[in-house]
């Protein structure tokens, strides 16, 4: 009886497993697997004669006293690099002579992880191996075994080796920098780095705890039921014995097709959670490679095309100095124009002036800057020239850059801040964030016409806004009646914001849009947060001891109640009414992606809450629906390849309101 119910307990956490971590498609909560995985350690703990190496309870070790040195049965050859479609046509040339015309080919990302071996014997993942020179790696067995979308049995019998990238996803890396940078602790490069060094972890507890998965992306089948005669026909086969594999590849007729590839992923790649460097071309044929064979170091019947570097060094030209919100003051590097994944750079990010001091950056040095998740420029590093030695050691200001007023530090944090509550550096950064659209979206309202306002004294503080007339707004620079009627008609309309959009204006520390909607959803009126306790904010699911504190504190302050008091004066309604919620949508799950012209995607977000459907940030067979207005992205793609239904703009409103 125990032998069966352990037996059926992996069976069904493994088919779980893998259609969580693999296909990206849920099949029970979380809640229901914890509780077939607690019964199952139970179990194996009272019977730990039955504990077998594919059990998921296996997956997390204990700690190695280091790595062993590995042969690898089958050489891991490196790739040739081309960087230019000129180069792949005559690389396509030569395939041709060997192979004949019209030489079908398979395109696969390049995933810039960590190049790993599995072997597996009669379908049981029994070693595996970091690529090391390619002929030597060291064996991380262990390591592996943690990261759920690496099987540990298959769903068939097969004596096989497979070859995959482990990657860390680009939101797990930043995470993951996040809290280093907060425990005072070094930064990872990159997600490559971070992958690398959570895999080449001793303890292998802490492995398991690093965001990581895999991509597989090619095989040798020693012993199976069926034998691929295609690259192509192998990646579907690994995919069925219960690997993972990129979902973005693509079998082309030649190098034209092939190129096309190429174009389309150069820029559509920045949408992706992973990082990828460009693209890898094979012969699709099994018996064409064979018949090409392999240079010393590579295999001649693939190339990879390398994408324009996304990491690229230029010149600090001066360390400037901004004041946010909260009194932060940030350093950001002015550098020499470089054009850097698409876009040209000349500021970037240099986190605060610890990390500064820890990479020792000094004006005038070459410094390495790259895109964090494609998006944010940041300094990584110094590029060692001769020059460095001789540059003044950076300083950090001890000064406020706008009031001069002396910097603090606050207990636990990193940054340094304006000891000046009335900063106007401070109170303008509010200012904005106030009319942003994350808050109380005010539109025709930017930092020029803010600056503007604050230097006729016209507005202090977010209150003012409400007691300009349009006369006022006359007399900014450039601003004719029309402009000034806008202005003026868009702050009163931001009256009728959600209580919830209201208290995110405040700039309250720590809290932000989402901590904002969880604390009105309990405490749904000023009255109602004024008269709440630390312990009862604290209380609340989400909100920390820290945030409950802020917020208490924020609501006793005798300055901020008398401002709530005016814009009470002024027709603001502080109560929180609750849409009522409907169940038209409930069981359905939703994925927006491109611009909609009828709303945002917030909004459109919150009318399907409000039906009781989901709303998911990434698309999967679970997925109802794509919602897909201008310049979708690639989540597009992805429900087309997966079958999900796709609604434009007007089916998605007809759906949501069946009158339309």
């Amino acid at each position: 009886m125990v032998v069966e119910r352990i037996k059926f307990l992996r069976e069904e956490l493994n088919k779980l497993g893998y259609n969580y971590y693999v296909l990206d498609n849920p099949l029970v909560s979380d809640f229901e697997y914890d509780k077939l995985f607690s019964e199952l350690k139970e179990l194996e703990a009272e019977h730990p004669e039955l504990i077998t190496p594919d059990s998921p309870t296996q997956r997390v070790g204990g700690i190695s006293t280091g790595f062993e040195e590995v042969k690898h049965k089958y050489r891991l050859y490196s790739l040739d690099n081309t960087y230019s479609y000129d180069e792949l046509r005559k690389w396509y040339e030569r395939v041709e002579k060997e192979c004949g015309n019209n030489v079908k080919l398979v395109c696969e990302l390049k995933i810039d992880g960590l190049a790993i071996a599995l072997t597996y014997h009669d379908g049981f993942f029994v070693k595996g191996a970091t690529r090391g020179d390619g002929i030597i790696g060291e064996e991380i067995t262990q390591n592996l075994k943690t990261i759920k979308a690496i099987p540990l049995k298959l769903f068939e019998k097969a004596d096989i080796e497979v070859r995959g990238e482990i990657y860390m996803p680009k939101t797990s890396f930043e995470k993951l920098n996040e809290e280093n940078l907060k425990n005072g602790e070094k930064p990872f490069a990159n997600p490559r780095n971070a992958a690398a060094g959570s895999l080449r972890q001793l303890d292998s507890t802490i492995t398991a705890k690093r965001d990581l998965s895999m991509f597989t992306y090619t095989a040798i089948v020693e012993k199976a039921d069926y034998m691929p005669e295609s690259h192509w026909e192998s990646l579907q086969y690994i995919k069925k014995l219960g690997f993972k594999t990129n979902p973005n590849i693509r079998l082309v007729d030649n190098i034209e097709g092939a190129i096309d590839f190429c174009k389309e992923w150069e820029t559509k790649r920045f949408d992706l959670d992973y990082a990828t460097d460009g693209v890898v071309i094979k012969v699709d044929s099994l018996a064409c490679q064979g018949e090409m064979g392999f240079t010393a170091r590579a295999p001649k019947w693939a190339t990879a095309f390398k994408f324009p570097p996304e990491e690229i060094s230029t010149k600090l030209l001066k360390i400037e100095t901004g004041v946010g919100k909260t009194g932060a003051v940030t350093p950001v590097a002015v550098l020499e124009p470089v054009l850097l994944a698409g876009s040209t750079v000349s500021r970037a990010s240099l986190h605060n002036f610890d990390e500064i001091k820890r990479l020792d950056i000094r004006v005038g040095d070459r410094v390495l800057i790259k895109k964090a998740a494609e998006i944010i420029p940041k300094v990584i590093k110094v590029v060692e020239t001769p020059e460095h030695d001789n540059l003044p050691v950076y300083i950090p200001p001890q000064t406020c850059p706008e009031c001069d007023s002396p910097l603090i530090t606050r207990e636990g944090e990193v940054n340094l801040y304006c000891s000046n509550e009335n900063c106007p550096s401070v109170i303008k950064a509010k200012l904005e964030y106030w009319v942003s659209k994350e808050a109380m979206d005010i539109d025709f309202i930017g930092p020029s016409v803010i600056e503007q306002l604050y230097s006729l004294n016209l507005v202090k503080s977010p209150v003012d806004f409400y007691k300009l007339t349009i006369e006022d707004f006359l007399k900014l620079e450039l601003v004719k009646d029309k402009s000034a009627s806008n202005m003026y008609n868009s702050i009163q309309e931001s009256k009728s914001r959600p209580l919830s959009r209201f208290v995110t204006a405040l700039s309250i520390r720590h809290v932000g849009k989402e901590t904002a909607d969880i604390i009105i959803n309990e405490f749904p009126s000023i009255e109602a947060l004024q008269n709440a306790s630390v312990e009862e904010l604290s209380n609340i699911e989400g909100i920390g001891e820290k945030i409950a504190k802020s917020v208490y504190e924020y609501f006793h302050n005798t300055q901020n109640i008398e401002m709530l008091k005016e814009f009470e004066t002024l027709g603001f309604n502080f109560e929180h009414n609750a849409p009522v919620k409907t169940n038209e949508l409930e069981g359905k799950t939703f994925v927006l992606t491109g611009t909609l012209s009828s709303m945002t995607r917030d909004e459109a977000g919150d009318r399907i809450k409000m039906m009781g459907g989901k709303v998911s940030s990434s698309v999967s067979k679970k997925t109802s629906y794509v919602v897909a207005g201008e310049n979708p992205g690639s989540k597009l793609d992805k429900a087309q390849n997966l079958g999900v239904i796709i609604l434009n703009e007007d089916e998605f409103l007809k759906l949501i309101n069946p009158k339309v």
